[in-house]
């Protein structure tokens, strides 16, 4: 049956997501403060947090354009199924035909492949890693408006997309500690060898060049302080608010990744070792005036991402369509031949 908002006309019907589940989170390995007792023990599934559209055969762009418009205002989110797309090639067309405004990923952490084309592959992360919802490159001034991921092959197990609705965290947090992050900033360091390695980019795929000045013209222009390194090591840092304003709606929203590219993360990483100096991992955060986030509260806040989360479990073919500022998103350690694209839109 069609169901409104989010039906997108007579080209979707609403379906159910499928079987109830749930996924364990605390004390998982590899999860960065997942021993911390603000951790729930485990997150459900999306239920009726976001709709699940259904498509009728062959649908157009503009009528999946039309659906996902209709969505996001009230959901933040919708997943689409049964569209015709077996491979990247199917949604990067998809994608282009949409009209949206695609913006790349430059100055990015996440570590991924940059192809070529309108996909990029998502976080290739070890397989082992959970990666805790976050709101997509919220570190940065050119954050995508929204975000656009497709299934094209599905892990053995795991691999579930945990998604978070900010807001339901923002109201969970103390007021003190929103209070203490709203006077301060953020201040986010970066750690940069020239090359990629295991767990981490270098500045020559983070910034797509291999010319030093124009990375400094980029920095400078940000407004962001550098400094190279005596090994070719880039080290730069930069201060943002810890929210920010949705456009339409005006909501103020916790919106940054202080937790994600805190320290502890790399401490959490099979590829790390956890004693060295926070400022030699590839990122931390700080607050704006450069003191140091205590970790107990760093842990927490992760904690309370998590607790206001669900779990998306995608198939082969879906598309996950999230606006960046209001839902966040993540992924579950996963085995097998997982295969996830993502593209990001203005």
């Amino acid at each position: 049956m069609n169901t409104s908002p989010g039906a997108g006309g007579s080209a979707f019907r609403r379906i159910e997501h499928g079987p109830h589940f749930e996924v364990p989170v605390r004390h998982r390995e590899f999860l960065a403060g997942s021993e911390h007792e603000n951790f729930p023990d485990s997150v459900p599934d999306i239920g009726d947090m976001i709709p699940v559209l259904g498509a009728d055969g062959s649908v157009s762009p503009a009528a999946v354009r039309a659906a996902v418009d209709e969505a996001l205002p009230r959901y933040g989110g919708v997943l689409l199924r049964g569209l015709p797309l077996t491979a990247k090639a199917g949604f990067e067309h998809l994608v282009a035909n949409l009209g949206y405004d695609r913006t790349g990923y430059e100055g990015g952490i996440a570590v991924r492949a940059n192809d070529a084309g309108v996909a990029l592959n998502a976080s290739q992360e070890d397989h082992r890693i959970t990666l805790s919802p976050h709101n997509e490159m919220a570190y940065l001034p050119n954050y995508p408006r929204r975000i656009l991921f497709f299934c094209e092959s599905a892990a053995t197990s795991g691999g579930e997309v945990p998604v978070n609705d900010i807001r339901e965290t923002g109201a969970i947090i103390p007021e003190d500690v929103k209070r203490t992050f709203r006077d301060k900033g953020i201040r986010y360091h970066r750690n940069l060898a020239r090359e990629n390695s295991n767990g981490e980019m270098g500045w020559v795929a983070t910034f797509r060049t291999e010319d030093k000045g124009a990375i400094e013209e980029h920095l400078t222009a940000s407004g962001f302080d550098f400094e190279w390194g005596g090994e070719d090591e880039l080290r730069y840092h930069y201060r943002r608010e810890a929210f920010t304003a949705h456009p339409e709606t005006g909501e103020e929203l916790w919106f940054n990744q202080v937790t994600e590219l805190h320290c502890s993360y790399w401490r959490s990483h099979p590829h790390f070792p956890p004693g060295l100096p926070d400022h030699e991992y590839p990122a931390t955060t700080a607050y704006g005036d450069g003191s140091p986030i205590d970790e107990e509260l760093i842990s927490f806040l992760r904690g309370a991402l998590w607790r206001t989360t669900r779990a998306v479990r995608m198939s082969p073919g879906d598309v996950l369509v999230l606006d960046n500022q209001v839902l966040q998103h993540g992924r579950f350690a996963f085995d097998g031949p997982r295969r996830h694209f993502v593209s990001l839109t203005r």
